[in-house]
């Protein structure tokens, strides 16, 4: 366990991205078909298109997946399998 820590930690760091990803586009789904109904808070101002989720847009998602591959490779040039 000890000679693959950077590794796992790497994965565990990248499927969070994804997680974060994921969770973050569930939600704009949601709220845009909320909005389409009419049942959003504040829903006067309909935008003329809808507001997707970037990738750029969230910083979490972009540090932990850079964390993840630096961590990742790291282990891997640490244990000379790279």
């Amino acid at each position: 366990m000890k000679g693959k820590f950077y590794e796992i930690t790497g994965i565990i760091f990248v499927v969070f991205s994804g997680l974060l990803y994921t969770l973050e586009r569930c939600a704009n789904w949601i709220s845009n078909g909320l909005r389409a109904q009419g049942l959003a808070s504040f829903s006067g101002d309909v935008l003329s298109s809808e507001p997707w989720v970037d990738l750029k847009n969230n910083v979490f998602v972009i540090s932990f997946l850079v964390i993840g591959i630096v961590a990742f490779l790291y282990g891997l040039y640490r244990n000379n399998k790279f």
